[in-house]
């Protein structure tokens, strides 16, 4: 016992030493006292047996310690460590050890990787699985921080540990595994691994539900950007519920909300981003699944003069959700029951209400892509009410394109001629509203570049759709039955009269209705060259009078 009491002072020292961070000669005297420190340890070990394993955990904590305090480079004190863990590993289980080996492989792992050596970092985390599946199965309320060691006690009188503290130690290192996966570009395994993170953090209470909500909400963009969107709606939910049960709880309490207010607020703008960019690729994959199906059955063969209705025509509901499982990613075990999906959950959370409300399946419906522009155009707006163009003009420009782009998808699957050309109207709108305010910029001439082009595009559409509703009505008009007027089709082709087949069978109110159309649609392709006249010279003419005047000069 009198070793265990000179170990307990001099330790009593080292912790008063490092609490004095102003001190000149710190450094040496915490060094001093360490090494006085472990001389001591050793003739604990090996003057007393059954304290043999008591002395490598102490000393396995002054390591710790002198890799945290001491100033040494990232390699000396990976390789201290190292040694202190390899020592540990044998005895990791015993109540004295446990702590502190998880202790000292977290920070080891942790040098590894900032170390570049991520194969030596991988197999120490990989491998300290198996152990964590050994520690649930045995009692966790009976391990000992290592700290506590420094006593004059026995083991038996020495207080036991929380058993979350090695719950959080376990999560710590399996959210360091996820780390590495991502740096090592391993994507499944960063998530299930990044999830599993969650999972316990939640179900540990660890931590602030506001960072819990963003790191979750962070982990669902993930997933959309991998298109596994029904991960991503969950995660993306789960933050949501969070992150709103919060909010609401901290208005029962004004004075502390007032504090949060423009935090939360922050929040729930970063998840806006995210939920945006979940409705915009559920769009894209649907778009995508539909224009991918007609092509191939033109490739196959199939009437590519006839008029094609691709909502109706091309999407298989039957299919629908047998496909939706493909196009997002959805995963499945290798039984293909999809049960393995059930991973990437929060079973502590009633999300079922909230999910209902965000669309998943693959858009095959007008009504379905109302449904899904509607709930994106939400959250988008949300952001976009929030930022200026004079003090968060990058973040306002991204917003202004991402709504036209969502009224693109829309008007995509709107069959209704009117309703497209209403839609594109105001995506034009949106462009147009935002070309204006980048003229006034001095700096922002690509951007400038890129819109004036997607507004051309624009213009494009709006002429086709009034080439569309121009060539619907006349045919409504000019319906010839082929049976009957076969004969008079034929002699108007071989008449010697100059009248075209169009001028025999329309009336003059016809006529001037179509050239006022044509007239109405010439103006637009006009309103498309001014606008494409703003990127430089673009007609031949022009271009071999700009070449001119710089031979010239």
């Amino acid at each position: 016992m009198d070793t265990l009491t000179k170990i307990k002072n001099t330790f009593d020292n080292v912790r008063s030493v490092i609490k004095e961070k102003n001190s000149s000669n710190r450094f040496q005297c915490l060094k001093k006292d360490i090494l006085v420190l472990q001389s001591e340890l050793l003739v604990l070990g090996k003057e007393n047996h059954d304290q043999y394993i008591r002395s490598q955990a102490m000393e396995g904590y002054l390591t710790l310690l002198t890799a945290k305090t001491m100033p040494l480079s990232l390699n000396e004190k990976k390789n201290i460590l190292l040694i202190a863990f390899d020592k540990l590993k044998q005895y990791y289980l015993r109540e004295e050890c446990l702590f502190i080996f998880l202790r000292i492989q977290n920070l080891l792992c942790y040098y590894l990787i900032q170390l570049d050596e991520t194969n030596l970092a991988k197999d120490i985390l990989e491998n300290m699985e198996e152990i964590y599946d050994k520690i649930s199965k045995s009692k966790p309320e009976s391990y000992i921080d290592a700290e506590d060691l420094f006593t004059s006690e026995t083991i038996e009188n020495v207080k036991r540990l929380n058993p979350d503290k090695i719950d959080k130690l376990i999560t710590n290192n399996v959210q360091m595994l996820a780390f590495l996966y991502n740096k090592l570009n391993m994507p499944q395994k960063y998530t299930l691994y990044n999830h599993t993170a969650l999972r316990r953090q939640l179900e540990m209470k660890e931590g602030t539900p506001q960072d819990w909500a963003l790191r979750t909400a962070r982990l669902g963009n993930y997933f959309t950007y991998l298109s596994q969107l029904s991960n991503a709606r969950h995660h993306l939910c789960a933050a949501y519920y969070v992150l709103r049960t919060c909010h609401d709880n901290c208005k029962l309490m004004p004075e502390e909300f007032v504090l949060q207010k423009a935090e939360f607020e922050m929040h729930f703008l970063e998840l806006s981003h995210h939920w945006v960019k979940y409705g915009l690729t559920l769009f894209k994959l649907s778009r995508k699944k539909i224009l991918n199906r007609y092509f191939s059955q033109s490739a196959a063969g199939a009437d590519t003069w006839r008029t094609v209705d691709m909502l109706n025509d091309i999407v298989d509901n039957s299919e629908k959700n047998e496909e939706n499982l493909k196009d997002v990613g959805t995963e499945k075990n290798e039984k293909g029951d999809g049960s393995f999906e059930k991973v990437f959950s929060f079973p502590t959370l009633d999300l079922k209400d909230i999910e209902k409300k965000v669309p998943l399946d693959i858009i095959c419906t007008t009504e379905e892509a109302r449904r899904l522009f509607s709930f994106t155009h939400k959250w988008l707006m949300r952001a976009k009410h929030y930022y200026d163009f004079e003090h968060y003009s990058a973040q306002y420009i991204s917003c202004s394109l991402q709504l036209s782009e969502l009224y693109e998808h829309l008007a995509f699957f709107e069959k209704n001629i009117d309703n497209q050309y209403s839609i594109q109207k105001r995506r034009a709108d949106v462009l147009e509203t935002l070309n204006s305010l980048l003229k006034t910029c001095d700096n922002a001439m690509t951007i400038q570049i890129d819109v004036i082009k997607e507004l051309s595009q624009v213009q494009l559409e709006l002429m086709a759709l009034n080439l569309q509703k121009l060539w619907r009505e006349e045919s409504q008009i000019n319906i010839l039955n082929l049976d009957s007027d076969a004969d008079s089709i034929i002699n108007s082709l071989d008449s010697e009269s100059n009248k075209t087949l169009t001028e025999r069978t329309l009336n003059t109110n016809s006529k001037n209705m179509f050239l006022r159309k044509m007239e109405a649609a010439t103006s637009l392709n006009a309103k498309l060259y001014r606008l494409s006249g703003q990127l430089g010279p673009s007609t031949p003419s022009e271009l071999s009078f700009t070449c001119s005047v710089q031979n010239k000069n």
